[in-house]
């Protein structure tokens, strides 16, 4: 609610996004004043419920990823710039703490000041205020807030933090906190920063890979869940074993074929043809559909086989051959095709679902001729 007004005050234009979760008694008590605040300044204001069927799992994991879908949805609706979070110098400190506690090692300790999340620019402007602070500012400007109740027991990890370490801190001692994390957080970003500078290609020699400085420390930060002494198993793997494969959300590392890969995972695409005219000369970041190719690129597509999708290869693809039914991960094993291009490999899939052309295959024994009408090029 300080966020809220601090902001108005400032005279930029400005609406509301609300997720009410119903996971406590006063949520709707919180929506109702922050309407009413709304409505008194005449601010556009968006509401969204928690959806535990769409978000299940951990509470708080899925409640920040239920409201961060929410505020992607708002901006890109409204056609807003940024969303603003009221994170506090407390939560930065308890961010802090939870980090150390858990021994994480993450890229950047406690909170950033300004990120991007689902796309959106995210700005968190009150870093330098304590949570009393705020209060006060709320107190004398009569600005009415609410109390959320959870926040007042131990059942929370970081409430127990805040409790038993950041509420019995003084102004000095969190201040020398924050000249900690500050000091962390230039040491880290050296230190991430030469790994990086290293790490500029997608594929490695064993030796040169596990050569790279501060290699386990920049691991860390990319397989965030993962405890010091599972990245030195990884490590190790990579080193003694034949084959390994580890992945996050958003990154791979793979050794296959004598080498180290690690790169980025490719994003899954999927393109939808409603009649053979519309796919005449088409480009795209994996693939062209072209006039001329291989005999292992080309396909005779039928009307029946309408509306036809290419999209990434994905666990389970399988073609029907004229010599039997072929699995791509076994063709791209035999064929010793890396990982990174086994993710963005091209498919053909018709009206039934069914795999009729893989470049580097060839089409299925049902749509084989020797006038293809059509050709799928892998780039």
């Amino acid at each position: 609610m300080a966020l809220l007004d601090m902001t108005r005050l400032s005279g930029v234009y400005l609406e509301v996004a609300h997720m009410n979760y119903h996971h406590r008694p006063t949520a709707d008590r919180d929506e109702k004043l922050v309407r009413s605040y709304c409505r008194k300044y005449s601010i556009k204001f968006h509401r969204c419920d928690f959806d535990e069927n769409k978000y299940p799992g951990n509470f708080q994991s899925a409640a920040r990823n239920a409201r961060y879908d929410f505020f992607k949805k708002t901006v890109d609706k409204n056609k807003l710039e940024i969303v603003l979070i009221a994170h506090q110098k407390d939560d930065l400190i308890e961010t802090y703490l939870m980090q150390k506690e858990k021994k994480l090692e993450t890229a950047y300790y406690g909170i950033r000041k300004e990120n991007v999340i689902n796309g959106v620019r995210v700005l968190r402007p009150l870093l330098s205020y304590e949570k009393n602070d705020l209060i006060r500012y709320c107190d004398d400007n009569k600005i009415v807030y609410g109390i959320d109740e959870s926040n007042l027991t131990d059942d929370y990890e970081r409430n127990r933090i805040r409790h038993n370490k950041v509420d019995k801190m003084d102004h000095k001692q969190k201040q020398l906190m924050i000249q900690k994390i500050n000091k962390e957080n230039k040491i880290r970003k050296t230190h991430l920063a030469k790994a990086k500078e290293k790490l500029n290609k997608e594929e490695y020699s064993v030796s040169s890979f596990l050569k790279i400085p501060y290699l386990k420390e920049y691991l860390r930060t990319i397989f965030v869940h993962r405890s010091k002494k599972t990245i030195e198993e990884y490590l190790r793997q990579l080193k003694d074993s034949e084959k390994c494969y580890f992945e996050t959300d958003d990154y791979c590392l793979i050794k296959e074929y004598g080498k180290i890969f690690f790169f980025k995972k490719p994003e899954n695409y999927s393109y939808t043809f409603k009649y053979l005219d519309e796919m005449k000369n088409k480009k795209y970041q994996y693939f062209r559909i072209a006039k001329k190719g291989s005999n292992f690129e080309g396909v005779t597509l039928k009307e029946d086989d309408f509306p036809v999708v290419i999209r990434n290869v994905i666990e389970g693809d399988k073609i029907v051959m004229r010599y039997g039914t072929k699995k791509l991960n076994r063709f791209f094993i035999d064929s010793k095709i890396p990982m990174k291009e086994r993710l963005s490999w091209p498919v053909l899939i018709n009206r039934t679902g069914s795999a009729i052309l893989v470049p580097g295959i060839g089409c299925d024994k049902y749509h084989y001729s020797d006038n293809h009408n059509m050709f799928v090029i892998k780039l």
